[in-house]
C-alpha cells in the first residue's frame, strides 16, 4: 500500500465559509493542526510505506512471474517507498535466478523454491546476470522466509554482492553439491539471522569449497558475472542460525593480501555434523565469535592470519575489474591488536578434518611465516611475499570444549589471552599425545590463566618451539597422563598459583633449552615423581618458592638435572651427571 495523502481543510469543510458559534477561522486552522499532528504522531508508519506486490505463479517454474515483479521493484522502489514482492505459498521451481536489487524485500513466507536440476543457476543473487555496478551498490536489500533447495547442483544457491544494508531472516537453504549455500563478495552492512543450512554434500577429491555460509573475494572465478573489485566484506552479523550436516559451517579460504574483513559478529548459532571447522577465518579483524554450540566437528574455531594459498592481490582483482586499488602487494605486517573475541561457545570436536588432515581441536590461531616468496600454486592465487603473517591480539575466554584431539592451540599467534576455559579430553589416553592448550611455532607473549583441564594424554599446558607465555596463572590441570605444565625449548615468565592433581609424570618440567623465570605458589597433589624437575642449558636463575607438594616422598623435591635453579619452601635434589667410558 502506497502512503497516503489527505486533503485535511476540505474534509473538515472549512474551505471558503466561517463556522458557526462564533469560531474563527484561526481556530479551526489551529485545531486541525492539532489533529494532524495527534494522527501522525499515532500513525508515524503513514509518512512512507511499502509497496507490497503479491504473485501467485500460475506455472511450475516460479522465475519469469517472480522475476516480471522484481524487474517491476527495480524500477520504481525507492529508498523512502520500498518494495515487498510476496510470493504466494506453495512449491515451485526455478529455471533462471532471481535477481534482485535495491530497496526490495522478496517475501518467501511458505515458499519452497527448487532450483532445475539441469540449470548452472543462482537461485537468488544480486544485480544483472553480467553486472557492471562497482562499490556497494545496490543497497536495502531483504530475503525474507522460505526454502531454496539447490537440488544436489555444484552452482552456489545464493550469491550476494556489490551490496550494503542487506538481510536473510528465516530462510532455509539446503541440498548442495560441491557447491555453497550462500556465498558472499563485497557485501557491508549484513545480518544473516535465524536461518537454517544444511546437507551440503563434498565428493570425489579435494575441492575447497567446504563453506556452507562462504565469505569470499570479488575475483572473476569465484563471482562470474560480478564486476571483479577489491571490495572487503564488512559490518557481518550471523545469529540464531542452524548448520546441519555441512563441509564447514561459516568462514573462508580465501583473502586479499593487506585487505581484511571487519566487524563480523557469529553468535548464538548450532553447528552439527561438519566435516571441517565449524567457524574459519582468514585475514578478520574485529570478530566477536560468541555463545555458538558445535557439535560433531573436527575443529570448532579456526582463525588464520594469511595463509600458504588462497591469497590475492589487490592489483588482482583491480586489473580484472578495472577498478583502482591503494591496497599494497608487498608484505605489510599485521596489527598487534587484531581484536578478535572467541567467547562462551560450547564445542565438541571429534573426527579427522577431511580437507586439512589435522587431528581434532576445540579452538586453533594460526598465523603462517614464509622466509621466502611463495610460488603460485594454481591460477587460483597470487604469490605472497616473504614475512611472517601472525595472529595476534585474541582473547579466547569462557569456552567449554570436549575434544578427543587438542583443546586450544596457538602457532604463531602472540599477545593473546587464554582464559577461563574448561578443557576436557575425551579421547583415548593410550593413544597419541593431546594437550589442553598448546602453545607452538613461536606462539610469543600469551597469558594462560583460570583454565580448567582434564585428563589429556599429554601435557596439561605445554608451551614449545620458541614459544613464549607472558604467565601461566590461577590453572586447575588434572590427570594428565604426561605432564601438568611442560617447557620445552621456550619460556614462561611466571607460572604461579596453578593447580595440579594427579600428574602421570612431573607436575611442572622445564626442559629442552627451555626458562620459566619464577615458579611460585603452586599446588602439585598426588604426585609420585618429584613434583618439579628442571633440565635444560639455559643458564638464567628460575626462581622456584612457595610451592606446595603431596604425595609421594619423591614428589615433595625439586629435582634438577642441569640448569641453574634457586630454591626455597622445597627440597632441592640435583640428579648426579652419568659418566660415561669408552670402550677401547
Amino acid at each position: 500500500m502506497r502512503a497516503m495523502t489527505i486533503d485535511w481543510a476540505a474534509a473538515n469543510g472549512t474551505v471558503g465559509r466561517r463556522p458557526e458559534g462564533g469560531v474563527t477561522g484561526v481556530m479551526v486552522v489551529a485545531v486541525v493542526a492539532l489533529v494532524l499532528c495527534l494522527l501522525l504522531a499515532a500513525v508515524p508508519q503513514m509518512a512512507f510505506a511499502d509497496t507490497v506486490i503479491e504473485v501467485t505463479p500460475t506455472t511450475e517454474d516460479a522465475a519469469n512471474e517472480v522475476q516480471k515483479q522484481l524487474n517491476g521493484a527495480k524500477k520504481s522502489a525507492t529508498a523512502k517507498e520500498p518494495y515487498i514482492i510476496k510470493v504466494a505459498p506453495g512449491s515451485y521451481t526455478l529455471s533462471k535466478s532471481l535477481r534482485l536489487y535495491s530497496n526490495t524485500t522478496l517475501d518467501l513466507t511458505d515458499v519452497t523454491l527448487t532450483v532445475q536440476k539441469d540449470k548452472t543457476c543462482n537461485a537468488v543473487r544480486i544485480g544483472e546476470a553480467v553486472d557492471t555496478q562497482a562499490g556497494y551498490y545496490y543497497e536495502n536489500i531483504h530475503l525474507i522466509g522460505g526454502t531454496l533447495d539447490n537440488n544436489g547442483r555444484a552452482n552456489t544457491c545464493v550469491k550476494l554482492a556489490h551490496a550494503k544494508n542487506v538481510t536473510m531472516t528465516g530462510v532455509t537453504v539446503r541440498n548442495a553439491r560441491n557447491g555453497h549455500l550462500v556465498e558472499v563478495g563485497g557485501v557491508a552492512n549484513m545480518t544473516v539471522s535465524g536461518c537454517t543450512f544444511r546437507d551440503q554434500v563434498q565428493v570425489g577429491t579435494y575441492t575447497m569449497i567446504p563453506e556452507a555460509f562462504q565469505i569470499d573475494v570479488l575475483n572473476t572465478k569465484h563471482f562470474p558475472g560480478h564486476l571483479p573489485e577489491a571490495l572487503p566484506v564488512k559490518n557481518l552479523t550471523i545469529e540464531d542460525c542452524a548448520f546441519t550436516n555441512v563441509p564447514r559451517g561459516i568462514g573462508a579460504h580465501t583473502a586479499v593480501l593487506n585487505q581484511y574483513v571487519r566487524n563480523v559478529t557469529i553468535r548464538n548459532n548450532t553447528f552439527t555434523n561438519l566435516k571441517s571447522a565449524a567457524i574459519q577465518t582468514m585475514n578478520f579483524y574485529h570478530t566477536l565469535i560468541e555463545g555458538n554450540t558445535i557439535k560433531n566437528a573436527p575443529a570448532g574455531v579456526v582463525v588464520y592470519m594469511g595463509h600458504a594459498r588462497g591469497m590475492y592481490f589487490a592489483s588482482t582483482l583491480a586489473k580484472q575489474g578495472g577498478v583502482p586499488t591503494t591496497v599494497s602487494s608487498k608484505y605489510q605486517a599485521p596489527a598487534k591488536k587484531q581484536d578478535i573475541i572467541i567467547r562462551n561457545n560450547t564445542i565438541t570436536a571429534s573426527g579427522y578434518d577431511w580437507y586439512t588432515g589435522n587431528s581434532p581441536r576445540g579452538i586453533f590461531l594460526c598465523g603462517w611465516t614464509f622466509s621466502r616468496k611463495l610460488t603460485s600454486g594454481s591460477v587460483e592465487w597470487d604469490p605472497i611475499p616473504a614475512g611472517n603473517y601472525y595472529v595476534s591480539g585474541v582473547t579466547v575466554k569462557g569456552n567449554t570444549i570436549k575434544t578427543t584431539g587438542h583443546g586450544i592451540m596457538l602457532d604463531d599467534a602472540r599477545n593473546s589471552t587464554i582464559s577461563g576455559n574448561k578443557i576436557t579430553f575425551t579421547g583415548n589416553r593410550a593413544g597419541a599425545l593431546r594437550y589442553g592448550i598448546w602453545l607452538l611455532s613461536k606462539a610469543t607473549n600469551n597469558t594462560i590463566a583460570s583454565n580448567t583441564i582434564a585428563k589429556f594424554s599429554g601435557h596439561g599446558v605445554f608451551v614449545s618451539d620458541g614459544s613464549s607465555a607472558a604467565s601461566i596463572k590461577s590453572n586447575t590441570i588434572t590427570s594428565p597422563k604426561k605432564y601438568g605444565i611442560s617447557i620445552q625449548g621456550a619460556t614462561a615468565t611466571t607460572i604461579k598459583s596453578n593447580v595440579i592433581t594427579s600428574p602421570g609424570s612431573h607436575g611442572i618440567n622445564v626442559l629442552a633449552k627451555g626458562y620459566a623465570k619464577t615458579i611460585a605458589s603452586n599446588r602439585i597433589r598426588n604426585v609420585k615423581q618429584p613434583a618439579i624437575y628442571v633440565d635444560t642449558t639455559k643458564t638464567s636463575t628460575i626462581t622456584i618458592k612457595a610451592n606446595k607438594f603431596s604425595g609421594t616422598k619423591a614428589a615433595k623435591v625439586v629435582k634438577l638435572k642441569t640448569g641453574k635453579v634457586k630454591v626455597s619452601g622445597s627440597t632441592l635434589v640435583k640428579e648426579p651427571v652419568k659418566k660415561t667410558t669408552t670402550k677401547k
